[in-house]
């Protein structure tokens, strides 16, 4: 488990799985993605529809969704409590889903969690935006 400090260490060790997030997203990478999503991950897509974690997971392993670029950015990350960390941020992706291709620019909120392996995400919520 990676240690906790302060309320800015805690800060930068999830900008740091941010990246980390990003780069397996955008990989595919399932292993990646395992480690950084938590077992009761709960995900509220674009679209309304709420996903756990091997739901998620899936849409990787199958290749229902890939992507070919992904850019987080406008992050705003703050402290709410010991080993909790919310994060608001910009993404644009472009990629395909479901065998059509997509270009989507997102606003989404993650809630990060510390556990005894380390920072994860137990709770995502997207929304479209302009």
């Amino acid at each position: 488990m990676e240690s906790s400090g302060s309320a800015e260490d805690d800060i930068r060790s999830v900008e740091a799985a941010e990246l980390r997030l990003r780069d397996a997203a955008l990989a595919g990478d399932v292993a990646a993605l395992e480690a950084l999503l938590a077992d009761d991950l709960v995900f509220v897509n674009q679209l309304g529809h709420v996903l756990g974690k091997e739901d998620d997971l899936d849409l990787h392993r199958t290749g229902a969704f890939r992507l070919e670029t992904l850019t987080f950015s406008g992050y705003r990350l703050r402290s709410m409590g010991p080993g909790l960390i919310f994060a608001v941020l910009r993404a644009d992706a472009t990629g395909e889903a479901g065998g059509a291709p997509f270009e989507a620019t997102l606003r989404f909120t993650r809630l990060w969690r510390r556990d005894e392996t380390g920072w994860r995400v137990a709770s995502a919520q997207c929304t479209s935006i302009a």
